[in-house]
C-alpha cells in the first residue's frame, strides 16, 4: 500500500469512527431522556392562540394551554399543587414585565386521580381542588420580591389513594385517556417600550409558591414538569413609531 493510499484509507476510517461515536452518543442521550408518560407529572395536550402563532405573541393575542395530569405508575398521592411560572406582570417585581395577563373565568379540574370507578367530583378517593379557577399568587414586597405564579390546582387527599386520573372530570367533561384536566389562558398586554422577551413557562410543581407533590408518607415525591418556550413582542404600533423616528433622525442627519 502506497503512502497516498494509506492516508486515504486512514481518513475514511476516521470518518467512520466519528459517525459511529456520534451514533453511540445519540443513543445514550435518547435512553437518558425521561419520557413524560412514565412518571407522575403534567403534559401539555394542546396550545392555541387567537394570533397568527403559538410561539410568538403580538400585543392583544390570547394563548390557551390545555394540560393533563399523568400518573401511569399509580404513585400514591396525598397532596398536590400545580402551578404555572416563568412570567411576570406589570406592578409586581420587574420594571419591564412580560405583559402576560391571566384571563378570569378559566376552568380547572374539580378533582384528580380518581379511583377509576366513580368519576364524580364528590369522589372521596380523589384529590379535591381548592381552586375554583386559575389564580395568580405573588408577594408585593421590595424586601423579598417574588415573581408571579398562577396556581391551577391545590388539593389534599386524606386517604392517599393512587390513580391515573383518566376517569376524572375536566373543563371539557370526563377527561378520558387523552382529555385535559386544566385549561389556562393569558393575554399579552404590553404597557412598556421593552424589547422582545423570550419566556420559558413551567407547568407543574413550584416549591417557591408552595406547589409540591406529597406522598402518602408525608414526603415530597418527584414530579415531571412541562415547559413551553414563548416569545412576546412589543406593541406593533410602538415598534412602528420607533422605526419611523429612527428613520426621520437618520434623514435629518444627512
Amino acid at each position: 500500500m502506497t503512502l497516498l493510499a494509506f492516508a486515504l484509507w486512514h481518513r475514511k476510517r476516521k470518518k467512520q469512527m466519528i459517525r459511529f461515536n456520534k451514533a453511540i452518543a445519540a443513543a445514550a442521550l435518547l435512553f437518558a431522556m425521561p419520557t413524560g408518560a412514565s412518571a407522575l407529572g403534567i403534559s401539555i395536550v394542546n396550545v392555541s392562540s387567537t394570533g397568527a402563532s403559538t410561539s410568538f405573541l403580538q400585543n392583544g393575542d390570547t394563548i390557551t394551554f390545555d394540560l393533563r395530569l399523568d400518573n401511569p405508575t399509580n404513585v400514591p398521592v396525598f397532596g398536590l399543587g400545580v402551578a404555572v411560572s416563568g412570567f411576570d406582570t406589570p406592578g409586581t417585581t420587574n420594571a419591564i414585565s412580560s405583559g402576560l395577563q391571566l384571563q378570569a373565568g378559566g376552568l380547572v379540574a374539580a378533582n384528580a386521580f380518581s379511583d377509576g370507578f366513580d368519576p364524580e367530583p364528590s369522589n372521596t378517593n380523589s384529590l379535591p381542588n381548592f381552586r375554583t379557577a386559575p389564580t395568580n399568587v405573588w408577594a408585593l414586597s421590595l424586601i423579598n420580591p417574588q415573581a408571579v405564579t398562577t396556581s391551577l390546582f391545590n388539593g389534599v387527599d386524606t386517604v392517599g389513594y393512587s390513580g391515573d386520573g383518566t376517569q376524572d372530570n375536566g373543563p371539557l367533561g370526563q377527561t378520558g385517556a387523552n382529555g385535559i384536566h386544566f385549561r389556562v389562558s393569558y393575554t399579552l398586554l404590553v404597557n412598556n417600550f421593552g424589547p422582545t422577551q423570550n419566556l420559558n413557562l413551567v407547568f407543574g410543581t413550584d416549591a417557591a409558591s408552595g406547589a409540591v407533590a406529597i406522598g402518602a408518607g408525608g414526603n415530597e415525591i418527584p414530579f415531571s414538569n412541562a415547559t413551553y418556550a414563548l416569545s412576546v413582542i412589543p406593541e406593533p404600533g410602538t415598534a412602528l413609531l420607533m422605526g419611523l423616528g429612527l428613520a426621520a433622525l437618520a434623514s435629518r442627519r444627512r
